[in-house]
């Protein structure tokens, strides 16, 4: 199984800012977010997997394995994350402020890690984006 802890740099984003704007996110601000080639950070420490975006200001999550977590996103709403691991797969089940249901599935690599992004809506497309290990 690959190693979760570790440092990651974007090489790849596929329909990440249609993603966003199908979320309610504005145009400009979503190609923004898509246009970031910021350090993602993950570190394992038992049931406890800390997530940090390197930008500025930081941005800093955490999951506890098995247990709903909030999460406090973009304009202060909240989301709720329940989190497990499959194999080298780390999947994130969250409850948007909206209600809609949405996954995020991480794959670790010992080259890497895609993480795909999905949404309980057909309005949003999956957005899929591919970080080499550092």
């Amino acid at each position: 199984m690959a190693q979760i802890t570790g440092k990651y740099e974007l090489v790849k984003s596929e329909y990440f800012a249609e993603h966003l704007v199908a979320l309610g996110l504005p145009k400009d601000k979503a190609q923004d977010f898509e246009n970031i080639r910021a350090i993602h950070e993950f570190t394992q420490n038992g049931d406890k997997i800390s997530f940090v975006f390197h930008v500025d200001p930081k941005y800093h999550s955490e999951f506890i394995l098995g247990q709903e977590v909030e999460e406090i996103v973009e304009g202060g709403a909240i989301v709720k994350n329940s989190a497990y691991m499959d194999g080298n797969k780390l999947i994130v089940k969250s409850k948007l402020p909206d209600g809609k249901l949405a996954t995020k599935i991480h794959t670790f690599s010992d080259t890497g890690l895609t993480l795909v992004f999905q949404v309980e809506d057909p309005a949003v497309p999956d957005a899929v984006r591919v970080f080499k290990r550092l």
